[in-house]
């Protein structure tokens, strides 16, 4: 997953990115824009239960790049950064692969030193090459809705086109960010994608790229898959007890209750229980995952015909869910 967060600091960010990443089953997170630094950066990031981490520092308020991955699913080595990347390899097995993270300069004197850069991280590798994150840059017209038309001279755009580069598209709303520009108007673009060379695309010939919803940030996350989705057998999950069932006004009463009629001993019972409280969680408590699901696939929907067409009520409509998702999510 790749995010422009512009600010990792607020209890709000901790809190979304962390259901995000497990609702997602997120083994790399580029974090880009953060707007901390030393230990405040280190104490947010290890809150976000990653075993491994690099940080290029934001300077002042300004960019900021981190990579987190877990080290148990995923080996990943960096090899190199900048001000505004971090290059790491890949290893799957016997396949190793190259990612670049970037989080291109809203600056376009600072941005321009940005695409020879990454044309000499090309030339020094031949290996399958994953480039993902904002470039703050637009390649087509049809990229934005509203504002100054786009500049057709494009560093982007040609650094692509140099060197190869296959845009990887997306599955979702058409733009990643928005924001109401001076004269109150909202201007949409997509500033955040995947590109990847030839080799990449063989390599993972299923690989997509998501727009997950974009709530109380600028910026959409980008999920990227490398595989299709497979959905597991359900029968297979392990129990796990839900903290949050304690806020339950009936809880207390319901395992007390449940514990005192099953028989035998307490293995026995902790059995039955654990089967009862699953039940309980669906019929009950509501199943809080499901509805999060549903929420987020309805903000993703709004927020992709906002793209298209600014209808008042839709825009009503994606703030109402989105205040329903925080109240979920605490």
């Amino acid at each position: 997953m790749v995010w422009n967060v512009r600010g990792a600091g607020g209890k709000f960010f901790s809190v979304t990115a962390k259901d995000l990443v497990r609702l997602n089953k997120v083994n790399i997170f580029a974090i880009l824009e953060p707007r901390i630094s030393g230990e405040r950066a280190i104490e947010v990031i290890k809150g976000l239960g990653f075993s491994n981490y690099y940080v290029v520092d934001a300077n002042g308020f300004s960019g900021g790049v981190w990579l987190l991955w877990n080290n148990e699913v995923v080996k990943l080595t960096v090899v190199a950064c900048s001000s505004q990347t971090i290059t790491a390899v890949v290893m799957d097995g016997q396949i190793q692969w190259m990612l670049t993270v970037v989080y291109a300069s809203p600056c376009p004197r600072v941005r321009s030193h940005l695409w020879p850069y990454l044309d000499g991280v090309s030339a020094a590798s031949n290996m399958p090459w994953l480039i993902a994150g904002d470039f703050n840059e637009l390649i087509h017209s049809s990229e934005k809705k509203g504002g100054r038309p786009v500049n057709k001279n494009s560093g982007l755009g040609n650094w692509s086109s140099r060197n190869s580069l296959v845009d990887l598209g997306f599955i979702g709303a058409k733009f990643t960010w928005s924001k109401k520009n001076e004269h109150g108007e909202i201007v949409w673009e997509r500033l955040d994608r995947g590109l990847c060379n030839i080799a990449w695309r063989h390599l993972f010939s299923e690989a997509y790229v998501r727009h997950l919803a974009k709530v109380k940030f600028d910026h959409c996350p980008l999920l990227i898959g490398l595989h299709s989705k497979h959905i597991p057998n359900p029968d297979l999950k392990a129990f796990r007890f839900q903290a949050m069932w304690m806020l339950h006004p009936e809880f207390e009463s319901f395992v007390n209750d449940t514990w005192s009629s099953a028989q035998g001993d307490a293995s026995c019972k902790t059995i039955f229980l654990s089967s009862e409280l699953q039940s309980w969680n669906h019929n009950v408590f509501g199943c809080i995952f499901q509805k999060k699901r549903r929420l987020l696939a309805r903000i993703c929907g709004i927020q992709k015909a906002l793209c298209i067409s600014h209808v008042p009520y839709l825009f009503d409509l994606e703030k109402q869910l989105t205040t329903e998702y925080s109240t979920i999510l605490e």
